[in-house]
């Protein structure tokens, strides 16, 4: 595979909030080979764009291109990586020398930095991790009251034989 690009995204709610990344990774066609929508956990809107170009540096190395494109709509990020801006944070610095780390197992590489109207896709499979833990969230406070309203029905012998079942799957020493 000759060149490829890599949007990549962070997202933070709240600064340090919980975070996800999106990552789109596309031939030089346009054709979309690979993406990553997924919570990566509490930490700042920064370290989110890093550990965003973290994953896509990694999944770049797996597709063995002869030059990778890196697009992100933070400027900081950028600069750090090509080296124009200085890396303060002491967090900021190590996740920087992952990068680099990386980025050092490719043949060529950029990073750019695109306006987020052009690096919307990523921006979008970030947005969409945090969308899909709100519907899982729901699905499991659907199925806690439909367990609840069961057993709010069932007579005192049978409530005990349930709770009596549940302490038998628990594992030892719980």
């Amino acid at each position: 595979m000759k060149k490829i690009f890599v949007n990549v995204d962070g997202s933070s709610r709240g600064n340090p909030g919980e975070s996800s990344i999106g990552i789109v990774i596309t031939d030089d066609r346009g054709h979309v080979l690979e993406q990553v929508s997924k919570l990566i956990g509490r930490t700042t809107n920064n370290a989110a764009e890093y550990k965003a170009l973290i994953e896509g540096i990694r999944l770049a190395i797996r597709l063995a291109p002869d030059e990778a494109v890196f697009l992100t709509d933070n400027q900081l990020v950028a600069n750090q990586v090509n080296g124009f801006y200085q890396v303060r944070e002491p967090n900021l610095q190590y996740l920087n020398q992952v990068a680099l780390d990386l980025l050092a197992q490719l043949p060529r590489w950029r990073v750019n930095f695109v306006e987020r109207e052009v690096n919307h896709a990523a921006h979008r499979l970030a947005e969409a991790a945090f969308r899909e833990r709100n519907r899982l969230e729901r699905e499991r406070n659907q199925v806690f009251r439909d367990i609840e309203a069961y057993l709010q029905d069932l007579p005192l012998d049978d409530l005990h034989k349930v709770l009596a079942y549940l302490r038998s799957l628990r594992a030892p020493g719980m």
